[in-house]
């Protein structure tokens, strides 16, 4: 991948700003995780995704990719422990982590064309 992503066509702005928004209301719907630590974890990775993803719109940096690819992992093991804590499974739980990895792989697809 190329580390000045130049420009952007506009299906991947578009992909990017769902992103953004799903990342966003995702925080919303699984917050709080239920322990403190995991609670402020939780958060920081959200914006850790958010900064990523304004980084590849804003600047065209590939580091806002690994950024936000590296934060919806950690999301990922958020979402699972958030599962564990509250002892079921909810289409919620599965969705986001379908969402975590679906995503950056669509969009590190699409740079990889471009």
């Amino acid at each position: 991948m190329k580390e000045n992503m130049g420009k952007m066509n506009k299906t991947l702005v578009v992909w990017l700003w769902i992103s953004v928004a799903l990342a966003v209301s995702g925080a919303y719907m699984l917050y709080p995780i239920g322990i403190w630590i995991a609670d402020i974890t939780f958060v920081i990775v959200k914006v850790c995704m958010v900064t990523g993803l304004l980084i590849m719109l804003a600047a065209k940096k590939a580091e806002g990719f690994y950024l936000w690819a590296t934060a919806s992992g950690c999301a990922v093991i958020m979402t699972i422990i958030k599962c564990v804590l509250t002892g079921s499974v909810t289409f919620l739980f599965v969705g986001s982590i379908f969402v975590d990895i679906f995503m950056p792989v669509m969009v590190f697809h699409m740079l990889k064309k471009a």
